[in-house]
């Protein structure tokens, strides 16, 4: 996998960028129990040492070419941190993505504008053709972000925790 420097993006609603150790309170500040039953770790609940540990893996992936690049999603006009994006790639072109924001963010459109972004990067600088997303029926937010980012539903499926997931993909030339 190639080895790139963590980029800025930005649409101009939204700026994908590195995750710092300054973040921690943020995150912490940011999830709620709609994100922690989402992710699968609810009733319990991320700490600050969890929280820091990830944010320095995330920087390691990026460093070291890793499978994983995280992005945190910014608002751009204050700099706040609004969620995170996350394409998990494999080593056939193709990514699994996965996203959240904040419950102070939510319904605006930032969750689709990040995966907008990260992908046209992702497509642009690591060749990655075809982008897969697991989504729970009942999570209409996430649901709405898929198709506005252009996914389609192609399946269905159980996660490693027996959840009903609905299979989305979209290929790099949609």
């Amino acid at each position: 996998m190639a080895t790139l420097p963590m980029p800025t993006l930005h649409d101009g609603i939204v700026t994908l960028d590195a995750p710092t150790s300054t973040d921690v309170d943020a995150v912490l500040a940011g999830e709620d129990d709609e994100h922690a039953r989402r992710f699968g770790w609810y009733p319990a609940r991320s700490t600050r040492a969890s929280v820091s540990q990830s944010i320095r893996g995330w920087r390691r992936e990026w460093r070291e070419s890793g499978p994983t690049r995280c992005f945190a999603i910014r608002e751009s006009a204050s700099g706040r941190l609004a969620g995170g994006c996350e394409l998990s790639i494999g080593a056939t072109g193709e990514a699994q993505v996965s996203y959240w924001v904040f419950p102070d963010f939510r319904g605006r459109g930032y969750a689709w504008r990040a995966v907008e972004l990260a992908t046209s990067w992702a497509t642009t600088h690591l060749a990655i053709r075809r982008y897969v997303l697991e989504i729970e029926p009942d999570n209409l937010a996430s649901l709405g972000a898929a198709r506005h980012a252009r996914f389609t539903q192609t399946g269905t499926a159980r996660d490693d925790q027996g959840r009903a997931m609905l299979i989305f993909e979209r290929w790099a030339s949609a």
